[in-house]
């Protein structure tokens, strides 16, 4: 509180300021309890414009001001949490449905995806030093020899079937069996259908699991896939090749897959 005393002549300003002070507190003191009922109907008034003004998220602040703040939008964590879990588990069986489809597809079309016919041999009796050169003379005129007549040969691959399997990183079947492990994905089995869930989900687990190990070794194994053939001349040893094991495991891991698919709520078919 500022005191109004004499000082020099460079402070009368402030003692008629001081006068005038006490002058407005001695008129509009009020007392405490009875504060209230003397606000005029124009004061309430502009308090409810400036409060209307500034909307419902204010604070006081020390010096008596009010500071608004921004709208805070009501939580939403749970709702939010919810709805990603359920959207997740939604993706999960679709990436179940799409792995069961990669491998029918592979099935029904394994013989494109096997044999790779993009080699072409030199005639072996172009070979032959009596012919030494007329090979000299296709070589000079054709870059390596007469493309028109070379032999078309093929191999055996694996590398199609293991894009297929998930064994390269590519594919729906990429960490399958943790998807058919979840909590969301195994609460759309009917608690009376869990064993049956269980045992065709470890089943498959076993045979997509041989497949991935037999695909492997027939690439370096197989006597077709490290040695050319004629087109539709393949060996006889194409029954018990690692890559024809494999195939029937692959059939097999897709039963497996189809039961588990046939297992879920039918509201999520």
């Amino acid at each position: 509180m500022l005191r109004c005393t004499k000082t020099s002549s460079f402070m009368v300003a402030i003692l008629v300021i001081c006068k005038l002070m006490k002058q407005q507190n001695a008129s509009s003191y009020v007392p405490q309890h009875n504060n209230k009922s003397h606000l005029s109907r124009n004061d309430i008034e502009s308090r409810r414009n400036v409060l209307s003004t500034l909307g419902r998220w204010t604070i006081p602040i020390a010096s008596g001001a009010i500071v608004s703040l921004p709208p805070v939008a009501p939580t939403t964590s749970a709702y939010a949490k919810e709805s990603s879990a359920s959207q997740s588990v939604e993706s999960d069986t679709v990436r179940i449905r799409e792995a069961t489809e990669a491998l029918t597809s592979l099935l029904e079309n394994w013989e494109r995806a096997t044999v790779d016919c993009t080699y072409a041999d030199v005639p072996r009796d172009l070979l032959e030093a009596k012919n030494k050169e007329k090979l000299l003379e296709k070589a000079s005129e054709f870059a390596l020899f007469d493309k028109s007549t070379s032999v078309i040969s093929c191999k055996k691959t694996n590398r199609i079937v293991r894009d297929y399997i998930g064994a390269t990183g590519k594919g729906p079947l990429v960490g399958l069996e943790k998807r058919l492990l979840k909590t969301g994905v195994v609460g759309r089995v009917d608690p009376d259908s869990l064993d049956d869930y269980f045992s065709a989900v470890d089943s498959f687990s076993q045979a997509i699991s041989r497949a991935k190990s037999l695909s492997y070794t027939a690439g370096m194994a197989d006597f077709d896939s490290v040695n050319n053939f004629e087109r539709g001349n393949e060996s006889s040893s194409g029954e018990s090749s690692n890559l024809e094991q494999a195939r029937k495991a692959i059939d097999e891991a897709n039963s497996y897959l189809r039961t588990i698919v046939s297992l879920f709520s039918s509201d999520d078919s």
